[in-house]
């Protein structure tokens, strides 16, 4: 074997453990969708120094969501999801993840699967 040969395989190598990653990655974020009950307490958009944006929502439970799209779930509406979140309401909302405080994450809104009249 070349060296040409030895480089090739270690790029397959890269590609497949990424491959791999990605894929462990997909299935966890999938495996962990459930529907909570929510009663909004606040919500605001949060921006980082590098303009990357996200919106958070708190609820009266003292838990913190984020509402992002999510290309592995197909949720591209982020923004219009966040704008029929009310405050004072209470809504069964489809989630996904965990609070991982380390890497500042939050479950994920998937969907608001109704709201919850009294």
């Amino acid at each position: 074997m070349n060296r040409n040969d030895n480089s090739s395989l270690w790029g397959c190598g890269i590609l497949v453990l990424g491959g791999l990653i990605l894929l462990v990655v997909a299935l966890i974020k999938l495996s962990t969708a459930r529907v909570e009950t929510i009663t909004v307490k606040d919500k605001e958009r949060v921006c980082d120094s590098s303009n990357s944006c996200r919106y958070l929502v708190w609820d009266r439970d003292g838990d913190v969501y984020e509402n992002t799209d999510a290309w592995l779930s197909l949720k591209f509406d982020s923004s219009t999801l966040y704008g029929q979140l009310e405050e004072g309401h209470t809504y069964h909302v489809k989630v996904n993840g965990w609070r991982v405080p380390a890497t500042s994450s939050y479950p994920n809104i998937l969907s608001i699967e109704g709201e919850v009249t009294k």
